[in-house]
């Protein structure tokens, strides 16, 4: 499935999470955005010294993390990278990590322009 054809963010879920408190939910984005920077600086080292396990674990972490606050297209990939990491699958790996990267640029971007 092309990840564009999938909805990147559901405010909806995110909103309820926070009990429909605004600022909240701003504050929960930007620790699941700062936590998703940290994930994937960990996964960009890990895939360059071919720790798999490592990738594998910090994707399922993410995946769940994203899930959680309504970052669908995010979750969608993470699952991707957890399932190549599992087959050993490293140059599928690069190319989800720029995904993931994208994905989360755009949640930004998203996020910000919410906020005005």
């Amino acid at each position: 499935m092309h990840s564009s054809s999938l909805c990147d963010f559901d405010w909806q879920q995110l909103r309820q999470l926070a009990g429909e408190d605004s600022e909240f939910e701003s504050e929960l984005l930007d620790i699941f955005l700062q936590d998703a920077q940290d994930s994937l600086q960990k996964l960009e080292s890990a895939i360059a010294s071919k720790s798999i396990q490592v990738v594998e674990e910090v994707a399922h972490s993410l995946r769940g993390a994203s899930a959680n606050v309504g970052a669908i297209a995010l979750a969608a990939v993470a699952l991707q990278l957890e399932q190549a990491a599992r087959g050993g699958d490293i140059t599928s790996a690069r190319s989800l990590l720029r995904q993931l990267n994208r994905h989360c640029q755009r949640i930004r971007t998203q996020f910000k322009s919410k906020r005005v």
